[in-house]
């Protein structure tokens, strides 16, 4: 049996969770149909399926990305919020006993203290490391690494974050760095040449965008009408995402999964309606633009040139 290699494992676990969270979703809101005497019985199993699905994570994140595993802690505190309410809106308060505070001591609710052992995101401080390249807070600019916030070290391994980036050209490749992610928060109508990178790619809000790039794991949330051309070793993941067209970009080795997108805002078998491959003539023009990005020459031509190449 062949094994799992850590990319394919985290994509599976995002679907199982993902199916997982549906089901608890689905059991609350079947809640208010139960008699009230099934209630307590009912919570019970939701707030155990909770629990389970807490630790799943927990063993989880030694292959998940720490962006999947941020995402994960906040749809648990998000179920957990949503069992509280339920139980307050739906199970009667209990009378008044002079013998109900040692009860009420012992009867805290599980699900604050499990929530509250996963750690809740941190914004855009929890990516950043010693050796996390900052591009942001641009527009109408050409980027390259060495416009970095940070000064540049003798790292030549690198994560990058692009945040707020509006109508900009930004080119990654450089072959002093390699990069081993990047992570990309707030970014429209942009050009974003990655070259090929040791991992991931994470998106999180890119609008009316294109991106190039070879990588292993591409995640896209937030993202609409975005023309990619990629080269992924595997199966790219989007959710909540529109309007996405792909194609094939050329990159070393043979597998590439760029036309196999998985989306988990859509689960039935029929193709997804929210990417598509692109036409030839679009593949064409952005493949023939690719030279350009390539002499990582900054000057207006190249930003005014190569804003074209936007969806329309």
């Amino acid at each position: 049996m062949v094994e799992k290699t850590a990319t394919e494992a985290s994509n599976d676990f995002w679907l199982e969770f993902k199916t997982e969270r549906e089901a608890i979703e689905d059991q609350l809101s079947h809640s208010r149909s139960l008699p009230t005497s099934q209630l307590p019985i009912h919570f019970n199993n939701i707030l155990q399926k909770i629990n389970q699905l807490e630790k799943n994570v927990t063993k989880a994140t030694e292959f998940i990305p720490s962006y999947d595993e941020r995402q994960c802690s906040l749809q648990l505190k998000e179920l957990g919020e949503k069992l509280e309410t339920a139980k307050a809106e739906l199970t009667p308060k209990a009378k008044f006993s002079f013998k109900s505070r040692k009860k009420k001591a012992a009867s805290t609710p599980v699900t604050a203290a499990v929530i509250s052992t996963v750690p809740l995101p941190k914004e855009e401080s929890e990516i950043l490391s010693d050796a996390t390249v900052l591009l942001r807070d641009k527009a109408e600019s050409v980027i390259t690494l060495r416009d970095s916030e940070r000064a540049q070290t003798t790292q030549t391994s690198v994560d990058v974050l692009l945040s707020n980036l509006k109508r900009c050209v930004i080119i990654l490749e450089d072959e002093n760095v390699q990069i081993s992610a990047i992570h990309i928060k707030n970014v429209d109508n942009c050009i974003i040449y990655c070259g090929s990178i040791e991992g991931s790619v994470l998106m999180y809000g890119l609008t009316n965008s294109v991106l190039i790039v070879g990588c292993h794991q591409l995640r896209m949330h937030d993202a609409h009408q975005v023309d990619m051309m990629l080269h992924v070793t595997s199966r790219p993941i989007i959710e909540d995402s529109d309007q996405i067209q792909v194609g094939r970009l050329d990159g070393s080795g043979s597998v590439n999964y760029f036309d196999q997108i998985e989306d988990f805002n859509w689960l039935k078998k029929q193709a997804s309606p929210n990417w598509k491959i692109m036409g030839q003539d679009r593949h064409a023009a952005i493949e023939k633009h690719m030279s350009i990005f390539k002499s990582n020459n900054q000057n207006q031509d190249l930003l005014a040139n190569s804003l074209n190449l936007l969806p329309k």
